[in-house]
């Protein structure tokens, strides 16, 4: 054994520095936006920060920051709030729609019996949980006060505080001995943990909150701090006496969290946290003038034992502050935004459109920048470099110039770049770019780019008498052109197939094929009936020319493909057809009436599709067979609306944008190469703690691979898919490959081309 590891150091010894091998093949990864945190929770070795789309979890000892979602076992996005349990080994996150998750490293509850009930829409929202004890915790909601049983994860009670029963929205709890406490529309509320809580009587209001709606609470010592709904100010209360916290509110800063400390309470407010003492009096605040705190955005705030204060900083993540002079910040690689609308390739990785229309395709106003993904960091271009620009709904790189691109905005007409750096908009003003007919004599919507084969960029432009545009970037000049019965309609997505002819999509009267030849154009349509296109509707969302040239068509009604787009100025038909396969000896058409909103290829020629309310689809190649189909009930999806999928052809991830936010999954299938040179094993090594199968890219279309151990014994074999083999790490009888170094024999189909890479596995102790 010892001459192994030997032996497999040594060969990782040599392995290119900075291998990004990103995730195994067949796993998922969340992209979502964590920094905006709203509640900590000090754990027994953690710092836990939550926000809507998942926690971040920093270890204060090792220094490391990270991430836990739906991909990590959470069972939804739209966390409300996080507490931590008295042991700290574990937390209580509450979700909008009342669901509860017990979370700790080990595994993950779910509590969903207030969204199963369905008894309180709209009402159900967790507002704030506390702790009893291990076992027993309290959830404030919108209808009053749930009682939970941690053993079992149920919901133990259900106290709404009125003797009608009627409804009382709870905003804030605290425990102090024996006692809980609940903030309320209906003013203070007090009721000891041995009484029968299911009894009205047993609550009892405080006199000076009577019918005063408060929003935020805290207990400590008998020392109560409150405040009011809509106010600025922070009441101290003690032994019946109240006063109001001297706070400075000149800045009418907003009361976002009242916390106890060892030696008294914090007060979390826009733009600070001030230490407020058991007397009442005001300690320091921290605020943005700190050392390394700009742009301080609290929402909440914890002291631990050492004095360290830790805060949930919107935008920031983490914010720490274990000296008197300097704040620190922690979080993970995160985009800025959820939103999704659309997703495009470049150079490197992934951009994610942020902007949008809505399904009548009326401008939305949306820009929270054009994101960018390389496989390991996000950035983005902010909206102040847009120009003003919204709703960004395409993008296309200059194919001779990787920082020369351009966007497509949905009301300001095109945006050209050089690098980050905006260079100039192209509108009505300065192009041949029109206005929206019946709109604003400056909206220029153009939804759709093109680099065609001529080396020119090709626009689509909406309700305007000249649809389709062409500018040389060379000259600087541009040119429209008519598009037949698409004239003033609302056109956006434009594609060019392989012998140059233009596709126009329009929202409402299907595709448009467009041939250009010099100054005129003839045109063909592909929309219902017979002879016409034979779609089952004019609304035609998606479509996407595959590896065959074969136009496939995702429409409301289900898929469709066009096998001869070629026919489309040569008189002959260009009707789309169903696809068929035979369940139970009766022919059913492929995604039969389904509405379709997205498509991609990977690799292999495989038909990745998005509908609005079936998740998502892999087909084969053929569309005959359907490969996986991924929801949010089998899945980490969020949603089962898919909007936009990008397939990233040289690692095979696909990225999935959905309604709710960002994720992909590494599929087996990359784009093809032209040879064995770029070959990489990965992961490799496989390690311990990898789950997942060990894959090689960067083959040649349809390769043959041989996995043997280093005796010559052959272990599994295969072709790969597109320009990528996966193994299961499995002989073909079944059995578990133990640790050692394995070869992958790889042929060309003509044998002229051969191949020999190695990995390495890594097993743990059994």
């Amino acid at each position: 054994m010892k001459r192994f590891f030997l032996i497999v150091f040594a060969f990782l010894a040599v392995l290119p520095d900075g291998m990004a091998q990103g995730i195994p093949v067949g796993t998922w990864r969340a992209h979502f936006p964590l920094r905006a945190t709203h509640s900590v929770a000090l754990l027994a070795e953690d710092v836990l920060v939550a926000s809507p789309y998942g926690l971040l979890l920093y270890d204060p000892v090792d220094k490391v920051t990270t991430a836990a979602t739906v991909v990590e076992g959470l069972s939804d996005v739209d966390l409300t709030c996080a507490e931590a349990s008295p042991s700290g080994q574990r937390a209580l996150l509450g979700y909008s729609d009342g669901g509860l998750d017990i979370w700790s490293h080990q595994d993950v509850r779910r509590i969903g019996d207030i969204p199963q009930s369905g008894a309180y829409p709209g009402q159900s929202a967790i507002r704030a949980v506390v702790f009893a004890s291990e076992q027993r915790a309290f959830a404030a909601t919108g209808f009053g006060i749930v009682e939970l049983n941690l053993t079992y994860g149920v919901v133990q009670g259900t106290y709404l505080l009125r003797a009608d029963g009627g409804t009382t929205p709870a905003y804030d709890l605290s425990i102090e001995g024996d006692s809980l406490f609940a903030a309320t529309a209906s003013g203070l509320w007090a009721v000891s943990l041995s009484d029968p809580l299911y009894l009205p009587a047993s609550w009892v209001p405080h006199p000076r909150w009577k019918d005063q709606p408060l929003t935020h609470l805290a207990v400590h010592q008998g020392r109560f701090l409150v405040q009011p709904e809509g106010s600025l100010d922070v009441w101290f209360g003690h032994a019946g006496n109240w006063t109001i916290v001297p706070l400075d509110t000149a800045n009418q800063p907003v009361v976002r969290r009242l916390r106890t400390r060892p030696s008294g309470f914090l007060v979390v407010r826009s733009y600070g946290v001030t230490e407020v003492n058991l007397d009442a009096s005001v300690g320091p605040t921290v605020s943005s003038g700190f050392g390394n705190n700009t742009g301080f955005n609290p929402f909440d705030a914890a002291v631990d034992a050492t004095g360290t204060l830790y805060v949930a900083n919107l935008g920031r993540g983490l914010t720490f502050i274990d000296n008197p002079d300097y704040a620190q910040h922690r979080a993970v690689q995160d985009p800025q935004s959820a939103q999704a609308y659309a997703l495009e390739g470049g150079p490197v990785g992934l951009h994610v459109l942020t902007g949008a229309v809505d399904a009548t395709w009326t401008a939305t106003y949306t820009n929270e920048g054009i994101l960018h993904f390389d496989g390991l960091r996000w950035t983005a271009i902010q909206e102040s470099a847009l120009g003003g620009a919204k709703d960004i709904l395409d993008i296309q790189f200059d194919p001779s110039d990787a920082t020369h691109w351009f966007a497509a905005s949905w009301g300001k007409g095109v945006l050209e770049f050089s690098g980050d750096q905006l260079v100039q908009i192209w509108n009505q003003s300065n192009s041949s770019l029109q206005t929206a007919a019946g709109s604003g004599p400056s909206d220029v919507r153009t939804g759709g780019l093109c680099w065609g084969q001529d080396g020119a960029l090709w626009v689509s432009n909406a309700l305007s008498a000249q649809p389709l545009h062409r500018y040389d970037p060379t000259t600087q000049q541009w040119q429209g052109y008519s598009a037949g019965s698409f004239n003033g309609e609302s056109v956006k997505t434009l594609l060019q197939d392989e012998d140059g002819v233009f596709w126009l999509q329009s929202r409402t009267e299907g595709w448009m094929a467009i041939q250009v030849s010099g100054s005129s154009t003839s045109t063909r349509r592909l929309t219902r009936g017979p002879g016409s296109g034979n779609l089952p509707s004019t609304s035609v969302p998606a479509a996407v020319f595959d590896h065959d040239g074969e136009l496939w068509l995702g429409t409301s009604d289900g898929l469709m493909v066009c096998f001869s787009p070629y026919n489309a100025f040569n008189g002959k038909s260009i009707d789309a057809q169903y696809l068929l396969v035979a369940e139970n000896g009766i022919n059913q058409r492929v995604l039969n009436g389904q509405n379709i909103l997205s498509m991609a290829l990977d690799g292999a020629n495989r038909k990745w599709i998005g509908t609005a309310d079936a998740g998502v689809f892999l087909l084969s190649a053929d569309g005959l067979e359907t490969i996986h189909h991924f929801t949010a009930e089998n899945s980490p999806l969020l949603s089962n609306r898919v909007q936009s999928i990008y397939v990233d052809p040289e690692t095979g991830e696909v990225y999935f944008g959905t309604n709710r936010g960002l994720l992909s999954y590494r599929a087996t299938a990359t784009q093809s190469a032209a040879s064995y040179a770029g070959i990489e094993v990965f992961p490799n090594p496989l390690k311990p703690e990898d789950f997942g199968p060990m894959s090689v890219r960067g083959l040649v279309p349809e390769s043959y691979v041989k996995v043997t151990n280093t005796n010559g014994r052959l272990l599994y074999e295969g072709y790969a898919t597109g320009g990528q083999f996966t193994w299961d790490t499995y002989s073909l009888s079944g059995e578990r490959a133990p640790s050692g170094i394995y070869l992958f024999w790889i042929t060309d189909p003509l044998g002229t081309q051969t191949a020999v890479v190695q990995g390495v596995i890594v097993r743990g102790n059994p």
